[in-house]
């Protein structure tokens, strides 16, 4: 039997853009289960994740589910941002770097993320599915701190299925909550860090340096994966010479480079291990550990910063503000994108990867046969 894997990347609102994607393959496939054997999410795409392993008896209820979420979301829903709000977490911050001489560590208040977890995945569904048989792995990634390691937490239904660890990249068995989705959420410098097991964690992609490993070490043979970020294109550099650079543009470049561009080193290197693969005897080839995995990466044909840009009225008002300043309007919509939790913006993304999905409609196919 073929096993195949689903990988959700990262990358905070660019998110929806994953529903749309699901949408589309539900629509290709006709499935009435899910069709994937794992699902391993880091940051956002652990929510969706969890809403997929949640209904994996019932894949077109996750798809609808993920398409009301995505499809109504506000930034309320996500983070704290009324006015007063906003400026009560500046002002938290700030005294506490005055008066306690240390940083408070991030920007926003996420306690509403906290209820629309609750509010919205049953978590012991999640439990039930992978002890069914529904699936065999679910897997959430996140970053401890204080070790400065990648820890996989994941669920399987073999209760027997061994740990595996590395210096940087470790697993480690646990029945999957909200705080596990919270942790691997949160991200650095606007969202708090979470506590779990005595340790602190953060965004699954910080340090994240192979976010398939879950997946090979789990032996599939296919792993689609669910990127947020565009194929780049070739730009001569001459033409973007400037005086200037706003920090928004700093920023969102840190955000790309987290959550984005290691797993394009990862999918080159399954690529080339299959390659290197395809030039062993075959007596070696019973003898090497490799098998040789498919991987599909589907991703955004439009540029999701410019999206952003579009609908940067959208945003808070006062967060707006605090964006404008650093620059996120002008000159860098990659920053915008990753916290603009509206709808305006994601019904967008939502449509884009429904018809980027259905443009690929051969390639989803042939994954799956």
């Amino acid at each position: 039997m073929v096993k195949k894997a689903l990988y959700l990347a990262g990358g905070g609102a660019r998110g929806a853009y994953q529903a749309g994607v699901l949408k589309a393959i539900g629509h290709i496939l006709q499935a009435k289960t899910l069709p994937f054997d794992m699902v391993s999410g880091v940051s956002v795409g652990s929510i969706n994740a969890a809403v997929l392993v949640e209904n994996a008896d019932d894949f077109p209820a996750g798809l609808d589910k993920l398409e009301s979420i995505w499809g109504e979301i506000h930034c309320q829903q996500i983070y704290k941002a009324s006015n007063y709000e906003l400026g009560k977490s500046v002002m938290r911050n700030l005294s506490t770097l005055i008066i306690k001489q240390r940083q408070a560590g991030h920007l926003l208040d996420t306690s509403p993320l906290r209820q629309f977890l609750d509010e919205t995945i049953d978590f012991s569904r999640i439990e039930q599915n992978i002890a069914a048989g529904h699936l065999d792995t679910f897997e959430v990634l996140t970053a401890r701190y204080e070790t400065h390691q990648t820890i996989s937490f994941y669920d399987h239904y073999q209760p027997d299925f061994e740990d595996w660890n590395y210096p940087r990249h470790s697993s480690q068995r646990a029945t999957i909550n909200a705080q596990h989705i919270l942790a691997s959420s949160a991200l650095p410098l606007f969202f708090p860090p979470i506590h779990l097991d005595g340790f602190h964690y953060g965004d699954g992609s910080v340090g994240l340096g192979t976010p398939l490993r879950g997946a090979i070490r789990s032996h599939v043979d296919r792993i689609m994966i669910l990127g947020t970020r565009e194929l780049p294109e070739f730009t001569d550099p001459e033409t973007l010479r400037n005086g200037d650079i706003a920090f928004a543009h700093i920023l969102g470049n840190m955000m790309n480079g987290l959550f984005l561009d290691n797993l394009d080193r990862d999918i080159e290197m399954v690529n080339r291990m299959n390659e290197i693969a395809t030039l062993l005897s075959m007596w070696k080839k019973r003898r090497s550990p490799w098998r040789p995995i498919t991987t599909l990466h589907l991703r955004p044909s439009r540029d999701m910063a410019s999206v952003a840009q579009e609908h940067f009225q959208s945003m808070p008002a006062l967060l707006r503000y605090l964006l404008n300043i650093l620059g996120a309007k002008s000159h860098s919509g990659d920053l915008l994108s990753f916290l603009l939790f509206e709808k305006e913006f994601t019904r967008v993304l939502l449509e884009l990867g429904y018809q980027d999905t259905i443009a690929s409609a051969d390639e989803v196919t042939a994954f799956f046969n």
